[in-house]
């Protein structure tokens, strides 16, 4: 059953929607760049052609793609910006494993990524008090302590004490700084 779309946008959403769906069945480990084309219907030429290193280029647009929601995360209070995390991770658990081992394998891929959402995070936040470098560190240290509990290891019982948790730990890091 080939679906055959001329549209771009369309056909680079269809590789996106398989491989996460790929991701969940069998791992990001096990995926393979043909795995993807099959499973889409597409040739895969058609993947190298939107996605130049295949499945690394395709982790690397989808982890794009959720760097730019961290943006947006900026405009919530910490406690929204923490919860909102957690559910995201929870939700596309084997999709953020994904994400860590493409970055594993390949930093310099995602470096230019991160840069890009740094030069994003930069201009929200001027004007305001926040300090980039310290954000980053308190950034960096919530989402790992949310690999930690999700991946490793329950830090707590409850997501709401893992929230408390970490907005506290926010809030003391933010006047740790000043």
């Amino acid at each position: 059953m080939k679906r055959y779309t001329r549209n771009i946008k369309q056909k680079k959403e269809l590789i996106y929607k398989t491989f996460i769906d790929l991701v969940n069945e069998v791992g990001y480990e096990r995926l393979t760049t043909r795995n993807i084309a099959k499973k889409a219907g597409i040739s895969i030429g058609t993947v190298y052609h939107h996605f130049k290193e295949g499945k690394i280029s395709i982790a690397a647009g989808l982890f794009e793609r959720n760097l730019s929601q961290q943006v947006e995360y900026l405009r919530m209070d910490l406690k929204t910006q923490i919860s909102r995390t957690l559910e995201l991770h929870k939700e596309h658990k084997e999709l953020y494993r994904a994400f860590d081992q493409a970055i594993y394998a390949r930093q310099d891929i995602f470096k230019s990524i991160k840069q890009k959402r740094d030069e994003a995070i930069k201009e929200e936040l001027k004007g305001t008090e926040v300090d980039i470098d310290v954000f980053h560190r308190i950034n960096a240290t919530i989402e790992a302590l949310i690999h930690r509990h999700l991946f490793i290891e329950p830090m707590f019982e409850k997501d709401e004490e893992l929230i408390s948790y970490l907005s506290a730990l926010a809030e003391a890091s933010y006047h740790f700084d000043r």
